[in-house]
């Protein structure tokens, strides 16, 4: 039904970008925060969707040495919050970073302004892209590649078969990246670039209210919305319908080139965990002394650990309330999302709200998500909203929720697509509800998929800053 309708995303696209076209004319500011807004996104993008994707398809497709090592270490880069791989590489090519140290203060720093802001979104976006094309490599169904190659050759084989079906991972990929750096303000902060999610936040911290922060978003949330359905109506028109494979996926044999592929994903799984790691421990241990008119600089391994001890002790509060907020966030983002996963899975009408509603999530800023909460939750009618608002985590949780909620309803909706509609359909007519057939249906089938999709939701959660800081 969807699919026979594509056209109507696409009609919607074009009044949301006429909207935001006529609101651009009324301010000359307007245009400068959309062009950074746009430079910050394609150039994130830019840099982590080949990087992502080929990593992806060495790690998922190929017998490269150390690809469980290479995925585990992937992995846990999701885990780090984007503000602390924002200092990890300013703390080594920073203007006050190791690296300018070393070349001096009159040669300007590697990472600053725009550029800064573009590389660290680019690459804290490879895990992402590495997760989200690997979901659909693992897709492809080797029964199709087996009967291709009965047919043609193997590169054959992956134009017809393969590329089509990873076609549609890559551009789920893309969309995420290019919204979620459109939405953040915790690397354009630090290297001080205005875009749409900055001059919300510098505005609140000034006295803005919410409709001031609506008017000057307004323009960035209705093109990122026209995007967005452009993007709907395509996957809809273009993404071929994929299956769940009843085998695992063939993997293919590099021969000869195995050694400098395994040699190419080791160095580049090394650049993206170990240099900013490296950094961090190097700017942690650098001790600088004063030696007459000269300034000396070593580093020293007890410095070091004195740091990072003394850090694990004096934010340990701060800790625990990260991994309890973004638990709790992460879990109320999977509930709701897998319930809209469930609902939309067959595809038709009801589809509509989990489009619907993650449309709406990606738009926004981080910042103004954080704006609504508060404008709902710090009022003195009723007296149980400032209550809840003063002397609990309610409101960080809800703003988390509704960031992570695009995510979540994803991952859900990967993971449940393949639950077998036959055993669904015979616990309904077994007097079975929604709730009941998840549980004893949907959930026993899919709870390890459920589990790395909460896992991935937390991620998300923990390390978030532009919705919880304010």
């Amino acid at each position: 039904m969807l699919q026979g309708r594509s056209w109507s995303w696409l009609v919607l696209a074009a009044v949301c970008l006429a909207a935001g076209i006529g609101l651009l004319r009324q301010d000359p500011r307007q245009l400068l925060l959309l062009n950074n807004t746009l430079w910050l996104a394609a150039g994130a993008c830019a840099i982590s969707l080949p990087l992502g994707t080929a990593l992806a398809f060495l790690l998922r497709r190929t017998d490269v040495f150390g690809r469980r090592l290479a995925l585990a270490v992937t992995a846990g880069m999701l885990m780090v919050p984007l503000y602390l791989q924002a200092a990890a590489w300013d703390a080594g090519f920073g203007q006050l970073g190791w690296c300018s140290a070393v070349r001096g203060p009159a040669v300007p720093p590697l990472l600053s302004g725009g550029t800064a802001a573009v590389w660290v979104h680019g690459m804290a976006a490879v895990p992402w892209v590495v997760m989200l094309v690997s979901a659909a490599l693992a897709g492809v169904e080797p029964e199709l590649e087996e009967d291709a190659l009965l047919m043609g050759s193997a590169w054959q084989v992956f134009r017809r078969v393969t590329l089509p079906r990873m076609t549609a991972g890559v551009a789920v990929a893309a969309g995420w990246v290019l919204l979620s750096a459109s939405v953040e303000m915790t690397v354009t902060d630090l290297f001080r670039v205005r875009t749409y999610a900055e001059e919300i936040y510098t505005g609140f911290a000034l006295g803005d209210s919410l409709a001031d922060a609506w008017r000057a978003a307004a323009p960035g949330i209705l093109a990122q919305a026209a995007l967005i359905l452009v993007a709907i109506a395509v996957g809809l028109r273009a993404a071929p319908s994929l299956s769940t494979p009843l085998r695992p996926v063939r993997t293919l044999r590099l021969q000869r080139a195995r050694v400098p592929a395994s040699a190419a994903t080791l160095m580049f799984c090394l650049f993206i965990a170990g240099l900013p790691l490296v950094n961090l421990v190097v700017k942690a241990g650098l001790v600088v002394q004063q030696a007459g008119g000269e300034r000396l600089r070593q580093w020293s391994a007890g410095h070091f650990c004195r740091i990072v001890a003394s850090s694990l002790i004096s934010f340990q509060r701060e800790f625990g309330w990260s991994l309890l907020i973004g638990g709790m966030a992460a879990t109320c983002a999977l509930i709701a999302g897998a319930g809209l996963a469930g609902w939309a899975r067959r595809g038709g009408w009801r589809a509509l709200p989990a489009l619907t509603l993650g449309a709406c999530g990606l738009a926004v800023p981080g910042p103004l998500i954080g704006l609504g909460i508060i404008w709902i939750m710090d009022r003195s009618e009723p007296s149980i909203l400032i209550w809840l608002y003063d002397r609990t985590i309610l409101a960080p949780v809800l703003a988390i929720a509704i960031r992570t909620l695009p995510l979540a309803t994803l991952c859900c909706w990967y993971v449940l697509r393949s639950v077998a509609d036959d055993a669904l359909d015979c616990a309904a007519c077994e007097g079975a509800g929604p709730w009941s057939r998840f549980w004893l249906v949907a959930w026993p089938q899919r709870r390890l998929g459920l589990a790395a999709a909460w896992l991935a939701v937390f991620a998300l959660a923990t390390g978030d800053l532009a919705c919880s800081i304010l």
